[in-house]
């Protein structure tokens, strides 16, 4: 859950993925990913071997590593894991992504959530922090939960859970708050609006150094957003207007520069408050 606009801060900073190039199917990556000495042309092993993630392959008889689907080749270098991200149409649940998830139905300890993925995901009752049998979070349909992926396991339910993962440095500094204080990461959304974009987008957003988002908060807007990985965002503000100004800016900027994006925000902004004036 990110207040306000996140600040900048640079891309290639530890922990986060830094675009490299963009590849289609049966590029040859090789010397993008193991690049050679310049003095003998062996490969370097500096720092061990790298990891390979979706949409790369590795084939031991000719030593080669080929692109197997079309996005951007990306690069974690504080794990020294590469792989392609693809803005792929439909939401494939990954262990540890933190996606939004709308509430069905309650089925004996669980709840079904649809996270508008391949099938609904399970929470248990008791997935809160501070939750007990007695006191526990009753939540009814139509709700908008913010969760964590705990597992998936092919063709069954992925399940969710709205506690911090481990100690909560290794879930994105989560914080780890009772789930009566609705001051916790995860746990239900209140307010506000839900919008579905593209998985590319959602991506996007979630980078500390997104145009968009930072071009809002330094326009003056007090705002809230949730970002599910899933494609679902939230958007909180003061004013009905200002929630519908963010959440049009943000479906514009995934087809425009920065420039333009810092443009197109500065003339919403104007143009909504202009109208409120009126």
């Amino acid at each position: 859950l990110t207040m306000t606009a996140p600040a900048d801060k640079a891309a290639a900073a530890h922990g986060f993925l830094t675009p490299l190039t963009v590849v289609l199917p049966g590029d040859d990556l090789t010397n993008t990913i193991l690049p050679s000495s310049k003095d003998d042309g062996k490969v370097s092993s500096k720092g061990g071997p790298p990891k390979l993630g979706p949409g790369l392959l590795y084939t031991a008889q000719t030593k080669r590593i080929t692109a197997t689907l079309a996005g951007r080749l990306y690069h974690r270098p504080s794990t020294r894991t590469y792989a392609v991200l693809s803005n792929k149409r439909r939401y494939i649940p990954q262990v540890g992504d933190r996606v939004l998830g709308i509430v069905e139905e309650g089925a004996g300890e669980f709840y079904r959530l649809n996270i508008h993925g391949p099938h609904p995901a399970l929470l248990h009752n008791l997935s809160f922090e501070g939750a007990t049998k007695r006191n526990r979070p009753i939540l009814s349909p139509g709700a908008l939960m913010y969760c964590r992926v705990t597992s998936v396991n092919g063709a069954m339910d992925p399940e969710l859970s709205c506690k911090v993962g481990g100690d909560g440095a290794a879930d994105g500094g989560a914080r780890r708050r009772d789930w009566m204080t609705d001051e916790g990461t995860y746990g239900e959304l209140k307010g506000g609006t839900v919008t579905r974009i593209s998985l590319g987008l959602a991506r996007e957003l979630l980078k500390p150094t997104n145009v968009v988002l930072d071009a809002l908060g330094k326009a003056g807007l007090a705002f809230e957003i949730c970002v599910g990985t899933n494609g679902l965002v939230w958007i909180h503000s003061e004013r009905p207007e200002y929630t519908v100004m963010i959440g049009t800016a943000i479906k514009n900027s995934e087809i425009m520069t920065e420039a333009q994006v810092r443009g197109m925000v500065k003339q919403l902004v104007a143009t909504v408050r202009s109208s409120m004036e009126e």
